[in-house]
């Protein structure tokens, strides 16, 4: 097996300013709050802006958990932070910045680069690079940054957040500027077998049907990536081009390579990302019991530990360039 897969009217206006003067600083602290607030559900901690939009935490256990993918990221890249190859870039855009970590790195290696990180949850640190800064935002609406004014903007990790992928990649098509370059990488919710290891029967099978019956239930699309490249050249973007990694879960590969991500990968799984993506999915959409999803998840621990299912998923790489004229 190989890693690449290649798989102006008038307005009235309100005279009572100074009525209004002084409910500004408690207003501005009502938004400040709702903003920078959780809400907390099954023992875990979710966004409190634009609340129940995403069904993954953002507690500390989910920043871990975000920061061991970062590094499986890398591993497929051979060590670099994006596929992209990047000259120079003066200003760039991370969505779905997360713990920012891509953010602040990228900003490390292009110090004159201005970086701009945005996400749902204000879960960034406070002490970063001078060139980085962090915007909660939710950018399924009108996009505030100036159009043609970013020279990369770089997504991951937004299955199941966009609304309509059409539409956001427009968004991304006009605020970079001519010949900006776009980057967009997912390991997708779906894992797969080609030595028929990984049974109907088997508890992670049946979690891995019933988490994607749910999210037809959601309304959300986790498994996008198989269709934005055809969405990019509409846009239409140009220089397309989509690379597939395999990311195994478990140590089972001989590949040297592939076991250590299959490590990192297993661990993320089994300490936090079934908990993380089954939750709020289960308990809002399907009506489990989180007791019942806790026996339903430790059973699929003990599959996975076992390293008899020769499982993995699959991690897309897909860049494009807006045309120069």
């Amino acid at each position: 097996m190989h890693p690449n897969i290649d798989l102006a009217d008038a307005i009235e206006v309100d005279t009572d300013s100074a009525a209004d003067d002084e409910s500004l600083s408690s207003d501005t602290t009502s938004l400040s709050s709702s903003i920078l607030s959780h809400v907390y559900e099954n023992g875990r901690s979710y966004h409190a802006y634009q609340a129940g939009a995403y069904i993954l935490p953002n507690d500390e256990q989910e920043q871990d958990r975000l920061d061991v993918l970062h590094h499986v990221y890398r591993l497929c890249l051979g060590g670099e932070l994006c596929r992209t190859p990047l000259q120079n870039p003066q200003k760039v855009l991370d969505v779905g910045t997360g713990t920012g970590i891509w953010a602040i790195s990228i900003a490390d290696e292009f110090p004159s680069a201005e970086v701009i990180g945005v996400d749902l949850s204000p879960i960034q640190p406070t002490w970063v690079p001078p060139n980085v800064r962090f915007i909660i935002d939710d950018l399924n609406q009108d996009w505030s940054f100036p159009a043609d004014s970013f020279d990369f903007i770089h997504v991951r990790g937004l299955a199941g957040c966009v609304d309509d992928w059409s539409e956001f990649l427009g968004q991304c098509y006009d605020h970079l500027k001519p010949g900006g370059q776009l980057e967009i990488a997912e390991v997708e919710p779906r894992s797969y077998a080609d030595d028929g290891s990984f049974p109907e029967d088997c508890y992670f099978s049946k979690w891995q049907k019933e988490f994607h019956r749910l999210s037809e239930v959601q309304g959300r699309d986790w498994l996008p990536m198989a269709n934005v490249p055809a969405l990019l050249k509409d846009t239409p973007f140009e220089d397309v081009d989509t690379n597939v990694y395999m990311c195994p879960v478990g140590t089972w590969p001989k590949d040297p390579k592939l076991k250590e991500i299959g490590r990192y990968m297993r661990a993320q799984t089994v300490d936090s990302a079934l908990e993380s993506y089954t939750l709020a999915m289960f308990t809002r959409y399907g009506d489990w019991k989180p007791a019942e999803v806790e026996v339903l998840l430790a059973r699929i621990r003990a599959e996975l530990k076992s390293n008899k299912l020769h499982i993995y998923a699959k991690c897309y790489f897909i860049t494009a360039r807006r045309p120069f004229d």
